[in-house]
């Protein structure tokens, strides 16, 4: 349920059913804000400017939007961070690349570099935040029954995790996870059905990287191509992007 108050601060007060990954803008149809003239002059000077390897990488927001809790006054209470509880639900954990202090402010621990870990195995490839992952692991769910299908050389290590390893992922775990009640009433309606319903293979993650890089690289293409539209007639058409 989303929802705006008069000072113009958004917020979603409850997923209902269901779940979906979105890129999303608001254009603000109230003259008075000028979000809209923003957010098309960010973007452009963005994808003219930047890199466009660079502009597809996804970057956190506050960590308040990805805390849940029941009382839901502050990350203090009992709860959990969205980004994880989704990946432990799949089957997955996390592991920080570098070496961060657990008691470190989640905001902090959302930045920072990660690996993926499914068992007692690491993918030894680095992705730039939890935001990174967790869409490469949806796109990875998405596009199972094709990525399955390519012949993909896995050139990223897959290890072993070292016991001090396991120790500083569920210390990590105790501070984003810190209420697992809750995430198992929130998120595990039907967890084990979800988790087997599709045959894991590193080489199929392997795929989903090079694959979801691809896939974001053609939408921001899109969104460079439509963004004159949008500021010419304040509405997109449907562009045929070429080669």
């Amino acid at each position: 349920m989303y929802t705006a108050d008069q000072r113009n601060i958004h917020s979603v007060d409850e997923i209902i059913d269901g779940e979906r990954l979105t890129l999303t803008l608001w254009f603000s149809r109230d003259s008075s804000h000028d979000e809209d003239a923003k957010l098309i002059s960010l973007l452009s000077q963005n994808l003219l400017h930047d890199k466009m390897a660079d502009s597809s990488l996804p970057w956190p927001a506050s960590s308040s939007m990805y805390w849940f809790s029941v009382e839901q006054a502050s990350e203090q209470q009992l709860g959990f961070n969205i980004c994880w509880a989704r990946l432990q639900v799949l089957g997955y954990d996390i592991c920080l690349s570098q070496d961060v202090d657990c008691d470190s402010d989640v905001s902090e621990l959302l930045i920072k570099p990660v690996r993926l870990v499914r068992g007692n195995e690491m993918l030894e490839q680095e992705f730039v935040n939890i935001l990174h992952v967790l869409q490469v692991v949806h796109f990875y769910r998405w596009k199972a029954s094709t990525l399955q299908t390519r012949e993909v050389n896995i050139d990223k290590k897959i290890t072993k995790l070292s016991e001090m390893q396991k120790q500083k992922i569920n210390g990590l775990k105790s501070v984003v996870l810190n209420d697992a009640g809750l995430v198992a009433r929130v998120f595990c309606r039907f967890p084990s059905e979800e988790i087997v319903c599709i045959h894991f293979d590193w080489k199929g993650i392997v795929a989903a990287v090079k694959a979801w890089e691809d896939y974001t690289s053609t939408l921001i293409k899109q969104i460079h191509f439509l963004l004159p539209y949008w500021t010419t007639h304040q509405s997109m058409y449907n562009v045929q992007v070429g080669e």
